[in-house]
């Protein structure tokens, strides 16, 4: 009988180390992690297109943006994109000279910057909106020039002083209020006058929208 028992637990012993596994080893850990780490990372995205591809490569602007003297003509940052591409992607018709930059998404709405020049030679910026599958939805023009020109019908004496040209001037806090100022520039003198303000924001549609009197007076619910 004592043979038997001590036979047995011969048995159970070798058996009991051929189960037991070593600790592993800092190299193995490492390793581990490392394969742990491969299997958990985000998957590359997949674009829809190569130009939607492109607009999500675009540069990428903080805000706030105020307008800047010749901001219109040197376009800080902003970055080619072909005139033919600019009306299905961001929306905006007859441009050339086409650039844009990427602002930070309102809400689920990706922000675009595109400015150019017009069939006229002069300087244009507009703000845009894409809905999240990268598709146009408004456009709000942030800068313009318009000639003052002398009404020939009007006998009224015009003084020198006031022939100059219309200007539309921007600024965009982080919140997304849109201030759009429209100045004076007189073509004598380096005299501006502000013609008027308006405020603009961008509804959870993706549309821009002006806000009233009495929105503004409770601006601290949007800046």
């Amino acid at each position: 009988m004592k043979i038997v028992i001590i036979f047995l637990l011969g048995i159970m012993v070798v058996v009991g180390c051929s189960n037991r596994r070593p600790l592993p080893t800092q190299a193995d850990l490492l390793r581990q992690d490392s394969l742990e780490r491969v299997a958990h990372q985000p998957k590359p995205r997949t674009f829809s297109s190569a130009e939607e591809e492109m607009l999500l490569d675009l540069p990428y602007r903080t805000l706030p943006v105020t307008y800047q003297e010749g901001f219109e003509q040197s376009l800080p940052g902003f970055e080619d994109i072909a005139p033919t591409m600019v009306p299905s992607l961001l929306g905006v018709d007859g441009l050339t000279d086409t650039k844009a930059i990427r602002l930070a998404d309102k809400d689920s709405t990706h922000v675009m910057l595109v400015g150019g020049k017009n069939i006229l030679g002069d300087p244009e910026v507009y703000m845009v909106t894409l809905s999240a599958d990268w598709q146009p939805i408004d456009q709000l023009s942030l800068y313009q020039e318009s000639e003052i020109e002398e009404d020939a019908d009007d006998e009224d004496f015009v003084a020198e002083e006031d022939l100059g040209k219309m200007c539309i001037e921007f600024s965009v806090t982080s919140k997304y209020m849109i201030y759009i100022q429209m100045v004076f520039q007189s073509y004598v003198d380096d005299h501006r006058e502000l013609e008027g303000v308006s405020v603009y924001s961008i509804g959870r549609d993706g549309k821009f929208f002006e806000l009233e009197e009495n929105e503004l007076n409770h601006g601290a619910a949007y800046d």
